[in-house]
């Protein structure tokens, strides 16, 4: 109990000799540290609401918000993100619930129509509804790319006629909705084409079309097979094909130069032109050659020998070759009665004709002409410019019989803008340091008066105290508390220390035992 009374003595004692600005501010901090407990508490018990389903459709919202309601979970909406929120612990339990209820749909019907059998449906609404979960399985399907929010498909399948020239095409649209910041290219348009496509009977890529929210259709540019889609500062730009590679190659060889003559001119003195002209014929030859064998008469593929010999008096069964036992009516003379000899030869050769074929493709893309222009930020003598030509013309590939020109040229290049910004430049640095000096110089004066306003306040009040002491010494009158509360301007003049020091000296004197202990206590704690 002596401690407690202790304590509040102390406190009573350390709060009579604060000041009064000191008091308040004390107030102050006690008051916000406490206003600041209570909201982490209050923020601390809200429960934390997470999304439950975002970029819902209208109809698939009001459903999911009435089967919440059904069953009492507290929710948020959020109309900036069309989103549904949930407390953080109820989150994953609710869309597993929904799951089961088939929600949510995507704003599109797909094939569950059918799940639901309506009796009495003729061929027509049979037909109709067919289409209808098909579009919206589609519309699903196409959603699922990566930079498409929202997908709506339309599906047109004509009616069947008995002659084919009568038959009209199936064909389809597809309404694509870019999520914000996002882009869609030619590849992903081209893979929404044929989706659709081979998911229809009947229908071919060149009948459908797609579309998006801002107007732009999108699936006539596939038509176009010559052409690539870049994006620039402006917006999706198309560019050939033929003209995008004579680009790439025109950089490429540019940048080649350019980092050469740096090192030795340095950046910025140096400009590299390159105009690169491709051929992109494909072009085909073949050559066919005859190729005689190591005998001169190629390779033996038959040979066929005939040989005759007569030996007699006699003549030959049917008479010996020639004009005149083959021709009726030509008289000859009687054989001679002497010993005769008749001998013949046929070797007939077959060669096999050796042929040699080549077949020739040139690829497109092959370099039919170049022509660079490279200008030096200094004087070139001939004998430099010679020097300069023999280094940048291997380094292009430059091949003069293909009829390939190199021009290199020296001149001092203009320096004005860069010399204009450079003073501006150097104008603002100085500007900015002189603000910074000038507030600088400000800070300092602030910062002077400052100490010699607190130097003279501390002069002051020594002197003011000075002058209570000596007082008080000549005098010895150091008033009482009752003179003070009937004169309260004694302590002016007095000065408060010194009717303090007199106070405690009273004090001491008067109950020097609680004086005693009280030191002996300041004493214990600062040991």
């Amino acid at each position: 109990m002596n401690e407690l009374i202790q304590l509040k003595n102390r406190f009573l004692t350390f709060w009579s000799s604060l000041r009064q600005w000191q008091k308040w501010s004390i107030i102050g901090a006690a008051i916000l540290v406490v206003a600041a407990l209570l909201l982490l508490i209050l923020w601390g018990g809200r429960p934390v609401y997470e999304p439950l389903f975002a970029n819902l459709d209208v109809s698939d919202e009001a459903s999911i918000v009435g089967y919440l309601k059904e069953q009492k979970v507290p929710y948020r909406l959020d109309p900036a993100a069309n989103a549904i929120l949930l407390p953080k612990d109820q989150v994953y339990e609710v869309r597993l619930a929904l799951a089961q209820q088939g929600l949510p749909k995507g704003g599109n019907v797909g094939l569950e129509l059918f799940d639901e059998a309506k009796m009495g449906m003729n061929e027509f609404q049979q037909r109709v509804t067919f289409l209808r979960a098909l579009e919206g399985e589609l519309a699903r399907t196409i959603s699922q790319v990566e930079a498409i929010e929202y997908a709506k498909v339309n599906i047109v399948i004509p009616e069947q006629h008995l002659f084919l020239e009568q038959q009209q095409p199936s064909t389809a649209s597809v309404l694509v909705r870019l999520k914000p910041g996002r882009e869609i290219g030619p590849n992903q348009v081209k893979a929404i084409v044929h989706l659709v496509s081979h998911s229809v009977e009947g229908l071919t890529p060149e009948y459908v079309t797609v579309v998006d929210t801002s107007g732009k259709v999108l699936s006539d540019l596939l038509d176009q097979e010559l052409f690539v889609y870049t994006q620039s500062g402006v917006g999706q730009t198309v560019s050939s094909v033929q003209r995008e590679l004579e680009r790439q190659q025109e950089k490429e060889l540019e940048h080649k130069v350019r980092q050469m003559l740096e090192r030795v001119y340095g950046p910025g003195h140096v400009v590299v032109r390159v105009k690169v002209d491709l051929d992109f014929d494909k072009k085909q030859s073949r050559q066919k050659d005859y190729v005689p064998g190591s005998t001169g008469k190629g390779v033996l593929r038959s040979q066929q020998n005939m040989e005759e010999s007569f030996t007699g008096t006699g003549s030959p069964v049917g008479g010996a070759p020639g004009t005149t036992t083959n021709i009726p009516g030509y008289a000859i003379g009687a054989p001679s009665s002497g010993m005769n000899e008749y001998n013949k030869t046929d070797v007939v050769s077959n060669y096999e004709i050796s042929t040699r074929e080549s077949e020739k493709i040139d690829t497109p893309g092959a370099v039919r002409r170049l022509t660079a222009s490279v200008l030096v930020d200094a004087e070139l003598d001939e004998n430099r410019n010679e020097e300069l030509r023999s280094l940048v013309a291997p380094a292009l590939g430059l091949d003069i019989n293909r009829g390939d020109q190199l021009v290199i040229q020296g001149m001092k290049f203009s320096t004005t803008l860069a010399d204009a910004l450079k003073e501006q430049m150097q104008q603002e640095r100085r500007a900015r340091l002189i603000m910074f000096l000038v507030g600088l110089a400000i800070l300092l004066l602030v910062s002077v008066l400052g100490a010699l306003w607190w130097v003279r306040r501390r002069k002051a009040l020594r002197q003011q105290k000075g002058m209570g002491t000596g007082s008080v010494e000549s005098g010895n009158a150091i008033p009482s508390i009752q003179d003070l509360l009937a004169s309260p301007e004694l302590l002016e003049s007095q000065g408060e220390l010194a009717v303090l020091e007199e106070q405690l000296r009273a004090y001491a004197k008067s109950k020097p035992e609680e004086v005693a202990s009280l030191v002996q206590e300041w004493i214990s704690e600062d040991m």
